[in-house]
C-alpha cells in the first residue's frame, strides 16, 4: 500500500475530558485543544457528565457525547469500577463506531483509560492508537506492608488476569500502543498478548505551555523553604516529608492538595512539633498562586511510593525547581542524581532521614540547588516536556499507522 496522502482527521476517545477534574480527564483535554492547535482536524468523543464544562468554554472541536445512564450511575454507587470501566467502554467504542463513518476519520486515538490492564473493544478497518498506558505499579518491595491488600492481591493476580482479559477483548492487539512507564507497562501489555512491534514508548503526558514559557528559577543565599505538591492519600508519602522536619529544623513546608489523609497528616505534625513549620494550603489551582509557591521554594519534595508518571515532577523540573524523590515509579524514569535527588526505598525512616539531609544540604547550598536546578531544566528541555512537542512527536506516530495497512 502506497503511503496516503490525505491529511490527518483523527477521532479523539476518553472517558472524561476535563479541565477541573485533573489527571487522565486533564491530559485528555490537553490532547484535544493541543492538537487542534497544531491544525489537525479533530473531533472527541466523551461523557455527558463533562458537557456542561466543554460548552461553556466554547471550544471549536466537534464533540460528541456519550449519555450517562442508569446502569452507569449504579455501578458507580455499588463500587463495581471494573464493570463500570468495561460497560462505559463498550458505550464509546459503540459511539466511536458511529461518529468514525460519519465524519470520515482516518484514524482512532483512545487516550483513556491509560491502565494496562483495562479492557478494550476491536474496532473496525480504522487505524486505532491506544495510549499512553501507564501503570502495573506497586509499592517499593520493602515498603510494601504500606500498599492496600487489594492491590497486593492484583499483583498476585496480574499474569491469569491478563492472560484472560487479553483472549476475550482483543482492541489492543489490533491497536498501536502508546507506552509510559517502562518495563512494568509493557509486561502487562504483553501478558495479555501484545507484541513488541505494536508498542511505542512515549512520556506519559506533557506540560502546559505556560509553565515551559516561564524563566528558570535562579537560585542564591540561603532557602530552607520547601513545597509538596499531590493528593493528601497514603502512597504519596506527604507523612515521611513532614517527618523529615523533625530532623531538619530549619525547614519549612509548604503542602499543597487536599485528600483523605489530610487530618492525620496535620495531627502528625503537632505530634512531633512541627506544626509551626507546615502550611496546608488545600487545593491550588494551577496558575499564578501555584507558580508563586514554587518560585518561593528550594525544592520540590515527593517522597511518592507508587507514582506512575509523576507530572507535577516534570513541572518541577521545567522550572528549575530541584526535585527530591524516591528512587522508584515515574520520577526514576525521569531525574537522575545529577538533575535531582534520589532516595532509595529502603525503609520509611531510611527515606524520612534522607530527605532531612536533603533538605539541609539544599537549604544551605545555594550552588548545588543551582546546578540541579540547571541540569533539570536542561533534560526536561532535551526529552521535551511541553504540550506541543510531545503531541507533534505523536503525530509522526499518527502519520505512519494512518498510511500502513
Amino acid at each position: 500500500m502506497q503511503p496516503t496522502t490525505e491529511p490527518l482527521r483523527v477521532l479523539l476517545i476518553a472517558p472524561n475530558v476535563s479541565h477541573r477534574m485533573g489527571g487522565e480527564a486533564s491530559k485528555a483535554f490537553h490532547i484535544m485543544s493541543g492538537l487542534k492547535k497544531l491544525g489537525v482536524d479533530v473531533v472527541q468523543i466523551t461523557h455527558e457528565r463533562v458537557q456542561s464544562e466543554l460548552e461553556a468554554l466554547e471550544i471549536d472541536i466537534p464533540i460528541y457525547f456519550v449519555k450517562d445512564d442508569w446502569l452507569q450511575l449504579a455501578f458507580f454507587r455499588l463500587r463495581l469500577n471494573w464493570l463500570l470501566a468495561v460497560y462505559g467502554s463498550w458505550l464509546l467504542h459503540a459511539k466511536a463506531r458511529v461518529v468514525e463513518r460519519e465524519t470520515r476519520r482516518n484514524l482512532i486515538h483512545f487516550t483513556s483509560p491509560i491502565s494496562p490492564t483495562l479492557p478494550y473493544f476491536k474496532m473496525g478497518p480504522c487505524p486505532v492508537v491506544i495510549g499512553p498506558l501507564n501503570g502495573n505499579i506497586l509499592h517499593p518491595p520493602k515498603l510494601l506492608f504500606r500498599e492496600a491488600l487489594h492491590k497486593r492481591l492484583g499483583a498476585l493476580a496480574l499474569w491469569p488476569y491478563q492472560k484472560t482479559i487479553g483472549k476475550i477483548f482483543r482492541g489492543k492487539h489490533a491497536a498501536t500502543l502508546l507506552v509510559s512507564g517502562g518495563a512494568r507497562t509493557i509486561k502487562a501489555v504483553k501478558l495479555a498478548g501484545c507484541k513488541d512491534q505494536h508498542i511505542v514508548e512515549t512520556l506519559d503526558s506533557g506540560v502546559d505551555v505556560a509553565i515551559t514559557e516561564q524563566p528558570k528559577i535562579e537560585h542564591a543565599g540561603v532557602n530552607h523553604r520547601f513545597i509538596f505538591v499531590g493528593r493528601l492519600i497514603r502512597y504519596k508519602a506527604c507523612d515521611l516529608v513532614i517527618r523529615a522536619l523533625a530532623d531538619a529544623p530549619e525547614a519549612v513546608l509548604d503542602v499543597v492538595g487536599d485528600g483523605d489523609e489530610r487530618y492525620a497528616l496535620e495531627h502528625l505534625a503537632h505530634q512531633i512539633g512541627v506544626a509551626d513549620r507546615v502550611v496546608f494550603h488545600g487545593w491550588v489551582q494551577p496558575g499564578a498562586q501555584l507558580m508563586q509557591l514554587f518560585k518561593g521554594a528550594r525544592a520540590f519534595v515527593f517522597p511518592s511510593l507508587a507514582e506512575a508518571n509523576g507530572i507535577v515532577v516534570q513541572e518541577a523540573m521545567m522550572i528549575g525547581l530541584p526535585v527530591v524523590s524516591v528512587n522508584w515509579g515515574g520520577p526514576q524514569q525521569l531525574i537522575d542524581a545529577t538533575n535531582g535527588i534520589l532516595i532509595e526505598p529502603e525503609s520509611e525512616e531510611h527515606i524520612a532521614r534522607e530527605l532531612a539531609k536533603a533538605m539541609q544540604s539544599l537549604g544551605n547550598d545555594p550552588q548545588r540547588a543551582e546546578a540541579i536546578s540547571s541540569a533539570a531544566r536542561h533534560r526536561a528541555e532535551q526529552l521535551g516536556f511541553s504540550w506541543p512537542m510531545l503531541l507533534k512527536s505523536w503525530l509522526r506516530i499518527y502519520e505512519r499507522v494512518a498510511s500502513s495497512d
